[in-house]
């Protein structure tokens, strides 16, 4: 309702509200952002490209993220990698919120401020033209579109292009989201650039490449956004610029790629109102089209109007070529304009009924003074600048006629001749995986480079002695050809097949540790069963009785768990086990029972969830095996088949437990289910199921930072917790002072417990650790969502720190009397943990 209420209360004002989630809907009230993400890493930009292609794809084309995430950072060719692929999406945030890190795009130095601000203001410039393809997303096409919707056909109907996208229909957008062969400045190639049939421009050199094939081995120094543009486009664009009200509206610009024949309609309103609903907006249709050598743009009169709109607009055309036109004419309404030639844009700028050909356009224009990025020169094929004086665009159609026209560039990558012969080609058994090949060739004399067909396809411009096909089926033989290329033409194709290998364990964990009840024989430890590695063995203490014990697995994941597979030792002697219950949990103290086994002899068991539930532990409680002990060689555990699985506490979910998770922690400490912010994904740091983010939860990061615990140790956790005050009876203006001691502790490595209040009666004033070593004080008095306030007191520590041990007064907690009152202390949730997570409730 936000959406209609800004509205309503403001003036008209149209809203623009960023949600952190919606549902089927939200589109029409918000636009997204992906939340809270850690940047720093490929991963933030390898995953956010397919997650911005799929959401559009689902309605919602307003999407956006933090730039370089909100945690982490610091890595400079992540950082800027992240400012360039950016520039071609809808949105950009820059923030660093809760983050040890800041994110202003100038704050990593150089060379990164330089890049970035060129890009920014390259942002800056197509602003037109995304406003345009925003226009056109309310009701069609998306702004950041999927290949396959422009160009579907079997190899982008599959995920092999989820790394690229157009930007409405010109831009093609192939990011650089991992190292590839990156040198120790970010400087770095570009692999599966997939171009659609037609021809495409290189922005940044304005090099030609056809459609219809794979470009590879593209490259891409840190400055350098792969980035295509489609022959035929037209491009409304600003000058660059750093806030809206440094545009200038009596003046319009396009920027042109003659080819064939298209159309592109331009859109504006008067940005700020919701007048545009009312109809109060702008289109204006251009079409551009090349025959021969004659090369024609028309700009049709502006249909419609909105408050505030310039009508009298000078008309600015570039036209990208490779020389200098015979001829040029220009109309406006009709009527020839005499052109005048100048010698410069400064010029330019500042004359009507001119044109001026630039022979090398810079590109490199906004890097830092004095910076080593200032005396890189980055140019580009030559630009035909046309400037029409003003003229009533609603009124007036504008057109120019350009003889003479020609876009012819040198094919830089082939300058080999002679004879070619076809490569010898292998694919060795190390080479091949269940979902990957690596073709490896002799070079050949003479070549330029490779090309390789698979699928139908035509991988091209590889230039080195391989190419790793990826995305590919388990256990399915591929037929492939490869030949060699240089300026005279191909040799003859080298056709071979090869098939992937097959992966039984593809949605097996990784990653699990175990513990069991009784003693495990020195050097075959329990957590050999979990090294996919059938070949040793896991025994319990030889000579030992062990049944019955439980075997309790930590699957250092949570998630949706579908069955497991005991493998025993072979000959199904000693430690075969036979027959008990299995369980499984969250928190490894509320169970779940998941049914009984009967195994016999020493083949694989196989134990299935029958409900796929969601866990954290899985416990198998041994109640006869073999000789009385316990062996085994593997228990794969899988989860279900495309079914995601999250790390515990990884809250910000880059697969990794560090610092910004432990901040999180810190930001929602005491927040309980209920609350406003507890759905989502502070809900899954809520690891014990109680409804409550506290000690439990929070430990999970602490013990894994500062080099951690080490995860064998078995500490026992015992203690008792008093709460009290020194009186009952207080006086408005008295504080309130309350003891807390703990009795009997040991192993105590966190605490934390809720003390309700009623703000009517007592303001909170501070906490006083007197007793708690190294611990970190994460107290949070917190206002809940349904009026109640409550202290959460929570301590705990960072790694393998000294534990609370012995009778400890521990904390003196403060408030202030706001009237008289009698004081009744309601202490709830108390929980103490231990290094290895157990727990004991006070």
């Amino acid at each position: 309702n936000v959406g209609h209420i800004m509205p309503y209360y403001g003036n008209d004002a149209r809203p623009f509200i960023i949600s952190l989630d919606g549902w089927a809907g939200t589109q029409r009230y918000a636009g997204i952002w992906s939340g809270d993400q850690t940047g720093g890493e490929w991963e933030y930009i390898r995953f956010h490209i397919p997650t911005y292609i799929g959401s559009g794809l689902s309605g919602q084309p307003n999407i956006s993220s933090d730039m370089d995430g909100i945690f982490g950072g610091k890595n400079i060719p992540v950082n800027v990698r992240d400012f360039q692929w950016k520039t071609f999406t809808p949105m950009q945030l820059n923030m660093d919120g809760w983050g040890a890190n800041p994110k202003y795009p100038h704050i990593l130095g150089e060379p990164a401020a330089s890049i970035n601000r060129w890009y920014l203001k390259m942002k800056s410039e197509i602003m037109p033209y995304a406003y345009s393809i925003a226009r056109e997303a309310v009701d069609g096409k998306p702004m950041i579109r999927a290949m396959f919707i422009d160009d579907p056909n079997p190899y982008t109907l599959g995920a092999s292009t989820r790394y690229q996208f157009l930007y409405g229909p010109y831009f093609l957008v192939a990011p650089i989201y991992q190292a590839t062969e990156a040198d120790e400045k970010g400087n770095d190639i570009r692999d599966g650039i997939y171009l659609p049939e037609g021809e495409w421009v290189d922005y940044f050199t304005g090099d030609i490449y056809q459609g219809g094939q794979i470009i590879n081995n593209y490259e891409a120094p840190l400055w350098k956004l792969p980035l295509f543009v489609k022959r035929g486009a037209i491009i409304p664009l600003n000058r660059p610029h750093n806030q809206p009200n440094q545009v200038d509206p009596t003046e319009r610009i396009y920027e042109v790629y003659p080819y064939g024949e298209t159309a592109f309609t331009e859109y504006d309103d008067d940005g700020l109102t919701e007048a545009y609903r009312r109809g109060e907006s702008a289109t204006t249709l251009i079409t551009q089209s090349l025959r021969a050598d004659l090369a024609v743009v028309r700009i049709q009169p502006t249909q419609g109007e909105f408050e505030g709109m310039v009508k009298e607009k000078s008309t600015v055309i570039r036209m990208n070529l490779t020389a200098k036109p015979k001829k040029l004419t220009a109309m406006v309404g009709g009527k020839r304009i005499k052109l005048t030639e100048v010698q410069s844009l400064d010029e330019l700028s500042s004359t009507d009924n001119a044109y001026y050909y630039e022979q090398q356009p810079e590109l490199n224009r906004f890097a830092t003074t004095g910076s080593e990025m200032a005396q890189l020169h980055v140019i580009k094929n030559p630009m035909l600048h046309v400037r029409l004086g003003a003229a009533d665009v609603t009124l007036h159609e504008v057109s120019l006629e350009v003889k003479g026209y020609a876009y012819e560039v040198e094919n830089k990558q082939l300058k080999q001749h002679g004879p070619l012969t076809a490569p010898q080609v292998a694919v060795a058994e190390e080479n091949i995986t269940a979902y990957t090949l690596l073709p490896v060739w002799n070079k050949v004399e003479n070549a330029d480079y490779y090309e390789v067909e698979h699928d139908g396809m035509l991988f091209s411009t590889i230039t080195r002695d391989r190419l790793l096909l990826g995305d590919l089926n388990p256990e399915t033989t591929y037929s492939l050809k490869l030949r060699a290329v240089n300026a005279d033409g191909a040799s003859s194709w080298t056709e071979f097949t090869a098939k992937t290998k097959s992966d039984p364990l593809e949605w097996a964990i990784k990653g699990i540790t175990a513990e069991t009840t009784c003693a495990n024989q020195g050097g075959e430890g329990v957590n050999l069963m979990f090294d996919f590695d059938e070949s040793n063995l896991w025994h319990t203490a030889w000579s030992k009785k062990a049944v019955p014990f439980d075997l309790v697995m930590d699957l250092n994941s949570i998630g949706q768990v579908e069955k497991f597979i005991y493998l025993p030792r072979q000959n199904g002697g000693n430690g075969t086990l036979l027959n008990g219950t299995i369980a499984y949990s969250m928190d490894k103290k509320n169970w779940s029972e998941a049914g009984s086994f009967e195994w016999k002899g020493g083949d694989a068991k196989e134990f299935q969830f029958k409900e796929k539930p969601v866990m954290r532990y899985i416990k198998i409680s041994v109640s006869k095996a073999v000789g009385d002990f316990g062996s085994g060689r593997e228990p794969y555990v899988f989860r279900v088949p495309g079914s995601e699985s999250y790390i515990p506490g990884d809250l910000n979910l880059d697969g990794k437990i560090d610092e910004n998770d432990l901040t999180s922690y810190m930001n929602y400490t005491g927040l309980r289910q209920g609350d406003g912010d507890f759905e989502g994904y502070i809900s899954k740091g809520d690891l014990n199921l109680n409804g409550l983010i506290d000690a439990y939860d929070i430990s999970h990061v602490a013990v894994k930072l500062e080099d951690g615990i080490e995860t064998h140790r078995t500490d026992s956790l015992s203690g008792q917790i008093t709460v009290t005050a020194g009186k009952k009876v207080y006086n408005a203006g008295e504080t309130i002072e309350i003891k807390v001691k703990g009795t009997g502790m040991h192993g105590v490595n966190a605490l934390s417990f809720a003390l309700p209040y009623n703000p009517q009666e007592m303001e909170y004033l501070n906490t006083e650790a007197q007793g708690m070593k190294t611990m970190r004080d994460l107290t949070y008095d917190r206002l809940h969502t349904n009026g109640q306030k409550a202290l959460y007191p929570t301590f705990v520590n960072l790694g393998d720190k000294e534990t609370l041990k012995g009778d400890v007064e521990l904390l003196t907690i403060r408030f202030k009397a706001k009237s008289k009152l009698t004081l009744k202390l309601n202490v709830t949730d108390g929980m103490l943990v231990g290094k290895q997570l157990n727990t004991l409730d006070f």
